[in-house]
């Protein structure tokens, strides 16, 4: 039998912007009258509560919990991605939607810490005190990269005065168009290579223990990580260079994310979020603008999903070192 990763893989995953007609729309799951109604009452119900304080047995009801399950069937076997509209800035404010936004994101996993600061909801939004230079703390333009943990999402509270363009590009069909034109270069992906991680830098541990795979490949499920850029820094504090075939198949990996054929772009609207599956995509930002009146901001979460995607266990080591991180950042503020 062949190798599923010297094979073209066959998944609702895999997908380009060639086979969504409709583009954004295609990803779109219009919420109904009765769920956002749901959402309400829930608001109600919860109001007590501290918002990341709510549990998933609190954030229950049964006009929104089967919308939860089939976004978590959606997400997890899927197409792997998903963009809920219909919650509005005329009827929801912007703590309802942060509260709407974790009592969603707790139907899917289990919130993650996002920084050596403990925050389990990211605010993606300019910070110009961003000591480590987080991507997501700043405006810049973020290229194209998957994050630490299985389960991510963004919902948008408020658009930048320009710029802040979205996109997504299934790993799934850069693995087979790889596999199609240089299957020589996936040895070197599926081997990966160590990590240099922002949060860590100024700790005794700035570099990972072990090499991240790009491609992970258990029971015949195939996943990704990757952060080129963690990479090739990682290189220089090793004082070396990346692998030759690592150094061309990332090269070739970032070229094919950013194909206009290959790639999904567009702007996330007041209120709409946006839920995928970090294994199966990568994604990307476009430089943004705030102006006085007008300034972008965003929700991330980070979840362990309930039930995990099978991947090589060193997948595991980015979003364990951001827990490491707050682990010694409590131990020194103790101290």
């Amino acid at each position: 039998m062949t190798p599923v990763y010297r094979a073209q893989i066959d998944h609702p995953a895999v997908w380009t912007s060639k086979s969504l007609p409709h583009g954004k729309a295609d990803l779109v799951r219009a919420l109904t009258a009765d769920e956002l109604a749901g959402f309400e009452s829930l608001l109600a119900k919860t109001k007590h509560l501290d918002v990341q304080d709510v549990t998933r047995q609190d954030f229950d009801d049964p006009r929104t919990t089967p919308l939860m399950n089939d976004v978590r069937e959606i997400v997890e076997k899927g197409r792997g991605a998903v963009i809920l509209v219909g919650i509005t800035p005329d009827r929801f404010s912007e703590k309802d939607m942060e509260r709407i936004y974790w009592g969603l994101g707790t139907h899917l996993g289990v919130a993650n810490v996002q920084s050596a600061s403990g925050d389990r909801i990211g605010f993606v939004e300019d910070d110009e005190t961003n000591p480590v230079k987080r991507g997501y703390r700043s405006s810049g333009e973020l290229t194209w990269h998957t994050d630490s943990p299985e389960h991510i999402g963004l919902m948008c509270i408020r658009q930048a005065a320009s710029g802040g363009m979205s996109g997504m590009v299934s790993v799934l069909a850069i693995h087979n168009e790889i596999q199609r034109t240089r299957p020589d270069l996936l040895d070197a992906l599926y081997e990966g290579y160590y990590y240099a991680i922002p949060e860590v830098k100024f700790t005794d541990k700035p570099l990972t223990d072990e090499k991240i795979p790009v491609f992970s490949n258990v029971n015949g499920v195939v996943s990704c990580m990757i952060a080129a850029s963690f990479m090739r820094e990682a290189a220089k504090k090793r004082g070396e260079p990346l692998p030759p075939k690592l150094a061309e198949g990332l090269d070739l990996f970032m070229e094919l994310a950013g194909r206009n054929d290959m790639n999904l772009r567009f702007m996330l609207e007041p209120g709409e979020m946006m839920l995928w599956n970090n294994y199966l995509f990568l994604h990307c930002r476009t430089e943004f603008e705030n102006s006085a009146t007008q300034k972008r901001l965003l929700l991330r979460h980070w979840l362990d999903a309930f039930e995990r995607r099978p991947v090589d266990p060193m997948m595991h080591a980015r979003i364990n070192a951001y827990k490491w991180a707050y682990r010694e950042a409590v131990k020194r503020k103790a101290s």
